[in-house]
């Protein structure tokens, strides 16, 4: 019982951590000037006075000092709804600030009664069943009074101490963010491509200003797409002896795309098709990839006719097990 009442403590007082954005940009302009040093070979569009451009992510930014400079942390920043570590934080804080703490306190106490009258109830029921009604009564009750006041009084004090919601430390922000969104990312088993609002406006404010900060915690990213090298001798691995590219039967060398997404106020303008072509350019001059794999949900009409506009093709013969998805290829390889 004991273990009982600590795990269910536990799960009170330790809610799951929301995901978290990183720090505002203290010089945009300098991020990106970074980060377009070496321009890609895709055609560049413009978006409300923004040149978009699209970059392949480099591993090895990952732990920057600054958020400005970690292409990695900000990949997962625009995965948690363009939030940022430190925003994430704050936005955390900032509830526990404006919480009420007697009232919290009163909720802790009566979940601790609600705990301590199951458990009374599981005592009496289990009493009952060696015959002794007025035993089982006194043992459920005594149970319910010493469970329910232990629980209720340490959830009580927690909440009026303003724990009630939990704010994270930026280590911690940094590492659940990490593990939700960029994992594979982090360690080269996926290559990630991302499109980015720049400016050579240096009188401007950078992300900071751009669609009114939408786009801040990303350091300007509006739109990504992770993909995967299969069936090659070749590893994209940030430690090649530590994976070793998946192995697919009945395909030959090929990059496989997903997790695309462009921020819903960028769709329809091209930053789709940017970064399936910067993903083509890569796999066809970089990797031994003779085509380009995805699949996609047979629903998402949209998303299926993005994809044949971009010469991929449905094909019929291969994995097809997966009940509603398109399996789509395109060759990339000149014969």
């Amino acid at each position: 019982m004991v273990s009982a009442i600590f795990a269910f403590i536990t799960i009170i007082l330790l809610p799951h951590a929301t995901a978290f954005t990183s720090p505002l940009l203290s010089s945009p302009s300098s991020c990106i000037t970074a980060l377009y040093s070496t321009p890609p070979q895709s055609a560049l569009i413009e978006v409300e006075g923004r040149t978009i451009n699209v970059l392949k992510l480099d591993p090895s930014t990952y732990g920057a000092p600054s958020h400005s400079g970690d292409q990695i942390m900000q990949l997962a920043s625009f995965r948690n709804n363009l939030q940022s570590p430190q925003m994430t934080i704050d936005s955390q804080q900032s509830k526990r600030d404006s919480a009420d703490n007697v009232s919290d306190a009163i909720d802790g106490i009566k979940k601790g009664l609600g705990v301590g009258l199951l458990a009374g109830l599981a005592t009496g029921i289990t009493t009952l069943d060696e015959g002794n009604v007025q035993e089982a009564i006194i043992a459920g009750v005594k149970n319910f009074l010493v469970t329910g006041g232990a629980v209720g009084g340490l959830l009580g004090v927690n909440n009026y101490s303003g724990n009630k919601v939990y704010v994270m430390e930026m280590k911690e922000a940094i590492n659940r963010l990490t593990v939700d969104y960029v994992a594979s990312v982090k360690v080269g088993q996926d290559v990630g491509f991302a499109a980015y609002a720049t400016t050579t406006d240096t009188d401007d404010d950078g992300a900071e200003k751009y669609m009114d900060g939408r786009f801040r915690g990303t350091c300007g990213m509006v739109g990504c797409v992770d993909c995967q090298l299969r069936n090659s001798e070749i590893s994209t691995a940030v430690e090649p002896e530590t994976f070793k590219p998946r192995n697919f039967p009945g395909l030959p060398s090929h990059v496989h795309l997903k997790n695309m997404a462009v921020d819903q106020e960028m769709r329809r303008k091209g930053v789709a098709m940017m970064l399936i072509q910067a993903v083509e350019d890569w796999g066809r001059v970089s990797t031994d990839a003779e085509m380009l794999t995805l699949e996609v949900d047979e629903s998402n009409t949209g998303a299926v006719k993005l994809y044949e506009s971009a010469g991929f093709v449905k094909d019929e013969k291969k994995r097809t097990e997966r009940i509603g998805r398109f399996f789509m290829s395109k060759n990339i390889q000149s014969s």
